[in-house]
């Protein structure tokens, strides 16, 4: 759960009252929430000290942190998602030893497995959540770029002195950057299908569209406007989006199909 005010003593009543609600269901239907597994955390860009939010949770202080993994992504204070970028490039580190084995002179891989075990070992932890830490600052991303340099030069057998943009070529494989732009494009198609998501509102009626404008230098807009332009270039058109409809009988309540299976049981050996 999450509340959004300048004033922090607005944002702790509403989310104590929101923990005292959440406290008296789960002990009506029998539950209990891990005080443990619960953490708190403020997103704020400023730079002076501010009082942190005293929530409790079944009688327990709720501990406010820096940082907190959510779903496989770290969300830090900031949104900077320089923590997420420095776990992830350890994760694909660890990864790339394995491509650094199989890749031998005399016994190794083809280029063909070595390809196919770098999209399923590496470029997968890349490419999940990058929707997300895409916002980052394009100098934090640039640090995953070597990762996939290193890779490409272990899968072809390149030298080191290969220039990237070769490698890229040979292996079919675009920049990283390119690949987040094409990621992010496609959630967005995906996205315009199901008005009833909650994200469709951020991504296609974005807010404070014009101050982001003016802060190119300094703030990074968010998905929905990042977006925009690229839905423009390959000719987007809200109106000719089909939308994506849920049935509303649930499937175990739908009628049994008949289906005839007596041509089955029919003896075919008599007509060869």
């Amino acid at each position: 759960m999450c509340y959004r005010s300048k004033h922090i003593h607005i944002i702790e009543r509403h989310l104590q009252q929101c923990l005292n609600k959440l406290s008296h269901w789960a002990d009506t239907n029998g539950f209990k929430f891990s005080s443990s597994k619960t953490v708190c955390i403020h997103f704020c860009r400023l730079r002076k000290l501010h009082p942190d939010t005293q929530l409790f949770l079944n009688g327990a202080p709720v501990p406010v942190v820096e940082e907190t993994k959510f779903f496989g992504v770290i969300f830090d204070s900031k949104l900077s998602f320089l923590p997420h970028i420095r776990h992830l490039k350890d994760k694909c580190v660890k990864a790339l030893n394995l491509l650094r084995v199989l890749a031998h002179t005399s016994w190794g891989a083809d280029q063909k497995t070595l390809l196919h075990l770098y999209r399923s070992l590496i470029r997968s932890k890349l490419d999940y959540g990058c929707v997300v830490y895409g916002s980052a600052r394009p100098s934090y991303l640039r640090m995953l770029d070597p990762i996939q340099n290193h890779a490409l030069r272990l899968c072809l057998g390149a030298f080191r002195t290969s220039p990237y943009s070769s490698l890229s070529v040979e292996a079919n494989e675009p920049p990283l950057n390119l690949r987040r732009q094409k990621l992010s494009l496609q959630y967005a198609l995906r996205l315009s299908s199901n008005y009833q998501n909650p994200a469709y509102n951020v991504v296609f009626n974005t807010k404070f569209g014009r101050i982001f404008q003016k802060k190119k230098n300094n703030q990074i807009p968010p998905l929905g406007i990042r977006v925009s332009s690229d839905l423009h270039a390959v000719g987007f058109i809200k109106k000719s989006i089909g939308q994506s409809t849920t049935i509303a009988t649930p499937p175990w309540l739908l009628s049994r199909p008949v289906v005839d299976l007596r041509l089955h049981c029919s003896d075919n050996s008599r007509n060869f």
